[in-house]
């Protein structure tokens, strides 16, 4: 029924719809029911056909004569889903499943519950998970907040499936919302009690932050799925539930007509852009993805310099048989895996090796080659998520090395440094020694020059991402600075002359530390401003995409900084389509009268 392939087609014309829902909420079978929908145009058919089911559930139904309870399991046990804990969250990381309706890509963005039942910690983090996965698309079209209709209390899911939401896209996303209330036939097809909570919380946003979200009969939309748990249990062999089978048409068909309904006003909507407009949440995860190539570079900086000092110094004492303006520098070279790995930092677990006469880091434990955990931060030291990959125990120690989960790591990359000789002057003037000491001086101070540049520019880009962070901060460039100071301490036990190296490391991450310091004294106050209620940060975030530009501007190392990030953006864009998975609809004279009334809905033009 689905694979991993997709037909190519023009990103700008699929239709990307982002569904959120608090845990039990019932978003699972929500998206199962609207495949089933897909298929069959009655219960009936669906009854004589065969159930489909591209996400994993389970639930337990109750014979009401002897109370005998079975459990329902439905579909392949998947790692994403956890459905055999009672009283978990299911969904366990974003999962995108897409299908073809007409000439359109329509692609239904599942993530994990919010109200998380293991903790607000773990909610923060599925949150930030959801907007660091929705960044890879180019457009949102709809944001379907689920509900039930009668509830009492709807506090922190208003929080994190709003105000966040709109924090950290654009408050442009509000035009978007659709809200879908489930199990809806016990209300009669209404929203229930949890109009009220609803528009009382709606309310208080507008009055905070001055933006209205709309809620009317236009963006609401009724469904009943429990036609969806009906066909189910009959397709298990039970038979107890069919005295109810009229009820549970009739919510089949009400159903197809909220779909369309639906679809049809997603359709109508102006897009959302994600990656075109500045957010709040591509700024974020583009501050996260620098912080491995700026820590690379700031050791290659430590490198040339002491390179072109013992240049300098064989001149100095006519070691040289040939003065020349050509000086020994290192480049960087990315080189893409062609797996994700989990692997080892720790001493232990890594080694010198000699490639080209330069002694590298050789990752010696390849912990887990392939591992697709979705929401751990690529090239991070220690994130926590990390340790939901299967090399971990739930100690936190690798089955494979026994190494501890913070010494482990996501990579995608490989990172070369390989010697060259660089042109330090492009005029003719004569090479001789006192020329050439004034170039190489001049070449060490650029060194310096960017070194310092960099390092203030992260500090504000630390800073920033502090005063948003959905999660406590955590500081990568420190971690990273830490991490290559002792790969190169690794090295100079090997007998690698590096001491300036380390000394030039560990000053900069002084200094990194003290600037941050101060900055963070000066400048606290007015991101604490902006930051509370007030979605209106474009100019911050303008700030923000200004420093990073900078950085690629560099003249020495902005060109390698950029290439950096772009290929891991390219690397993670691919492994997102591997991820994707892509249902096969029926066609020609199989296909339902719902999929022929959609395909006119999105091949037509806009109002």
């Amino acid at each position: 029924m689905f694979n991993n392939y997709r037909n190519q087609s023009s990103p700008e014309n699929d239709i990307n719809i982002l569904l959120l829902g608090e845990t039990g909420v019932g978003k699972t079978t929500f998206i199962n029911a609207f495949i089933n929908c897909l298929y069959y145009n009655t219960l009936d058919d669906a009854l004589n056909g065969e159930l489909k089911v591209i996400i994993p559930s389970s639930f337990t139904v109750t014979e009401s004569e002897s109370f005998n309870s079975t459990n329902i399991v439905i579909g392949t046990p998947d790692n994403n889903e956890n459905f055999e804990t009672d009283g978990e969250s299911s969904t366990q990381s974003c999962r995108s499943y897409s299908f073809r309706i007409g000439n359109r890509l329509v692609r239904l963005i599942d993530g994990p519950g919010v109200g998380d039942t293991r903790g607000v910690d773990h909610e923060a983090r599925n949150f930030e998970h959801i907007l660091r996965y929705i960044n890879q698309y180019e457009h949102l079209n709809g944001i379907c907040i689920l509900l039930k209709p009668e509830v009492t209390r709807l506090n922190i899911y208003f929080r994190y499936c709003i105000k966040e939401l709109l924090r950290h896209l654009h408050v442009n996303a509000k035009d978007n919302i659709m809200f879908i209330f489930t199990n809806s036939r016990t209300t009669f097809y209404r929203p229930g009690s949890t109009t009220t909570i609803l528009k009382t919380l709606l309310k208080d946003l507008h009055e905070k932050t001055g933006v209205e979200v709309p809620f009317h009969r236009q963006n609401t939309f009724m469904f009943d799925s429990e036609s969806f748990r009906f066909l189910a249990v009959c397709k298990h062999g039970l038979t107890f539930l069919n005295q109810y089978k009229g009820n549970y048409s009739e919510s089949w068909s009400k159903s197809v007509d909220e779909y369309i309904r639906l679809i049809t006003c997603i359709f109508q909507c102006d897009l959302h852009a994600v990656q075109d407009t500045q957010s709040l949440n591509e700024a974020q995860i583009l501050i996260h993805k620098l912080s491995r190539p700026i820590g690379e570079i700031a050791t290659l900086i430590q490198e040339n310099i002491l390179m072109a000092k013992q240049y300098k110094e064989k001149i100095l004492n006519n070691q040289t048989n040939q003065i020349s303006n050509k000086i020994p520098q290192k480049t960087g070279k990315f080189i893409p895996l062609r797996q994700r790995l989990t692997v080892c930092v720790n001493t232990k677990c890594t080694e010198i090796i000699q490639v080209n006469g330069e002694q590298r880091i050789n990752y010696n434990s390849n912990c887990h080659v392939g591992c697709s955990l979705h929401r751990v931060v690529q090239e991070c030291i220690g994130h926590p998520i990390i340790k939901g990959c299967r090399a971990l125990k739930k100690t936190g120690l690798c089955r494979e090395c026994g190494c501890d989960w913070t010494k482990h790591m996501h990579i995608t990359y490989r990172y070369e440094r390989n010697l060259e000789y660089i042109n330090i002057n492009n005029s003719d003037l004569s090479t001789t020694p006192q020329s050439i000491i004034t170039l190489i001086d001049k070449r060490i101070s650029d060194l310096r020059n960017e070194e310092k540049e960099i390092r203030h520019i992260c500090v504000k880009l630390s800073q920033f991402l502090k005063a948003y962070s959905i999660t406590p901060f955590n500081d990568d460039m420190i971690e990273y600075l830490r991490h290559y100071i002792n790969e190169e301490r690794q090295k100079q036990m090997a007998g690698t002359d590096n001491t300036e190296i380390i000394r030039g490391l560990e000053q900069m991450m002084k200094d990194y530390t003290d600037e941050m310091n101060l900055y963070t004294n000066s400048i606290s106050v007015q991101y604490k401003s902006i930051s509370e209620d007030n979605f209106d940060n474009t100019t911050n975030i303008n700030e923000i995409y200004n420093l990073v530009q900078k950085l690629y501007d560099l003249p020495i190392n902005g060109k390698l900084i950029q290439e950096q990030v772009t290929k891991m953006n390219q690397g993670r864009a691919q492994a997102a389509t591997t991820d994707e998975r892509y249902i096969e609809l029926p066609i020609g004279y199989n296909s339902p009268q719902i999929l022929e009334n959609l395909k006119k809905i999105v091949t037509q033009k806009k109002r």
